[in-house]
């Protein structure tokens, strides 16, 4: 029993004999019904299994010790290219990290390819092998050209499958997750679409050793696949062959997987909050324009809020050096929360007028005017003072009596505040009239209560109208000239 056992150690092909036993099921070895409870079933009887493993011992032995079978050369050598067909089955897609620009990837990995010095005529359909014996054949050096990070799943055991078809076909399967780059645009952010690509290929063997191709199935996703801010729109694959003068021509195989973000989100979180402030800050148009406290405070509370809304999102994005669509958007609200706070400073401006110290002037002669019959006071026109005395006119300023031989023309406040802050000395000394505090003040509160909110709407139609209908920028063929571009 010792020596059987000894050679067991000794032999690789007889050490995976036993798994092989129970695995492999044919006909023969079944001579009852399988059907009903497990007392109707019989198990192969041991003259059966006995001569199970002696078959199967001997075709291990031919293939791995007999023929000479040297691991470290491929099939065919020196002969045509060996094909390796290769398919994928994403069980699923996510997390997509944009500050690193990567994405997660959980997928069984699936090659074949045909060595002819595995071949076999014995009267077994297909070899369901451990993968231990992995390390005793030659097998494809795949690697993922934009993969970060990839490691194959170990528990309970390797999740690996390798199977040897009597022609000489080989399949191996593998589950892996892997971490690859995604180079992302945001410009159209968060209503933006991104390609993610997946690249693999042979890492030391040229097209003239190794060729891959697409197997039928090429890419297959799970139905249970779900992504929490994305939704899979497509998924495309191909081939290509990187051009090298270097380390030669290389066969690579590309998936390309179309995904759109939901908006929900960021409706939810920035862009409602953002129209709400928003339309907060107008509610100063109705307080009273005494309400000096109350309207600035309005005014600081609101700019606050949308600097907060906006710096919320900062750590979840690269720091890029382009606008974003939120970016736009958050400086669209700004500027009106910031122009209801101006609107009022205006208000404000207009309301007070200054105080004219007549009583500092020096002579008696500039000090007092008496009214008399032949002097009247001239009611107050536009935004002068305006004195008649006799067949003159006189424009009061601070201290300073001008006289003007002909009726001087009545100018609005509008224009006056226009002149003065042009530099015309006519209206250095320009004081505000109680009229303008009167009439022009609510005319600018009844004004923006309109304005703002119609320029508002206006400008939101055209931000969603622009960005919703932009789309996603195409980067597949960008993509594959930059690793083109790496390899030659």
């Amino acid at each position: 029993m010792l020596e059987k056992a000894s050679l067991l150690l000794r032999n690789p092909g007889a050490f995976l004999l036993l798994q092989l036993i129970y695995s492999y099921r044919p006909g023969s070895f079944v001579s009852g019904s399988m059907e009903g409870s497990g007392d109707d079933v019989e198990g192969p009887s041991l003259f059966d299994c006995d001569e199970t493993r002696q078959n199967l011992t001997r075709t291990l032995d031919r293939i791995m010790f007999w023929s000479n079978y040297d691991r470290n050369l491929r099939p065919a050598t020196g002969g045509p290219p060996v094909q390796v067909e290769a398919d994928i089955y994403a069980l699923s897609i996510g997390p997509i990290v944009e500050v690193n620009m990567e994405y997660h990837l959980d997928v069984f990995f699936r090659q074949r390819w045909n060595d002819p010095r595995l071949a076999y005529d014995d009267p077994f359909t297909i070899l369901s092998l451990n993968t231990v014996m992995l390390e005793s054949i030659w097998y494809p050096d795949t690697y993922f050209h934009n993969g970060k990070k990839s490691y194959g799943h170990n528990i309970t055991t390797p999740n690996r499958l390798f199977r040897i078809a009597p022609n000489g076909d080989v399949l191996y399967t593998q589950r892996l997750t892997i971490i690859a780059e995604c180079k992302m645009n945001f410009e159209n952010y968060p209503m933006d679409q991104q390609i993610c690509p997946l690249f693999f290929g042979s890492n030391s063997f040229s097209t003239d050793d190794v060729v891959y191709i697409w197997h039928p199935d090429k890419v297959e996703l799970s139905e249970s696949t779900r992504l929490s801010q994305f939704f899979l729109k497509d998924k495309s694959t191909g081939e290509t062959v990187m051009k090298s003068d270097r380390i030669g021509d290389r066969s690579i195989l590309y998936a390309h997987f179309y995904l759109q973000r939901h908006i929900g989100y960021f409706l939810i979180q920035i862009y409602v909050p953002c129209i709400l402030v928003t339309m907060s800050s107008w509610v100063s148009f109705w307080l009273n324009p005494d309400a000096t406290p109350s309207r600035v405070a309005l005014g600081v509370l609101t700019i606050l809020a949308i600097t907060t809304l906006g710096w919320s999102i900062k750590d979840t994005l690269p720091k890029v050096s382009y606008a974003k669509s939120l970016d736009w958007y958050l400086a669209l609200c700004f500027t009106f929360v910031l122009g209801s706070l101006v609107e009022f400073a205006a208000v404000n401006f207009f309301s007070k007028s200054p105080t004219i110290d007549e009583a500092n002037t020096s002579t008696s002669a500039t000090a007092v005017v008496e009214e008399t019959n032949d002097t009247r006071a001239l009611s107050m026109s536009g935004c002068k003072r305006k004195l008649r005395f006799g067949g003159e006119y006189r424009l009061t300023h601070n201290n300073t009596d001008m006289i003007y031989e002909e009726p001087i023309e009545e100018e609005s406040c509008g224009d006056a505040f226009i002149h003065c802050l042009k530099g015309n000395t006519k209206y250095k000394n320009f004081s505000w009239s109680r009229s303008c505090r009167g009439v022009e003040v609510y005319r600018i509160d009844r004004a923006s209560r309109i304005a703002f909110p119609l320029a508002f709407a206006l400008l939101n139609v055209l931000y969603w109208v622009t960005y919703l209908s932009a789309g996603g920028v195409n980067y597949e063929n960008d993509t594959i000239s930059a690793l083109q571009k790496e390899w030659s």
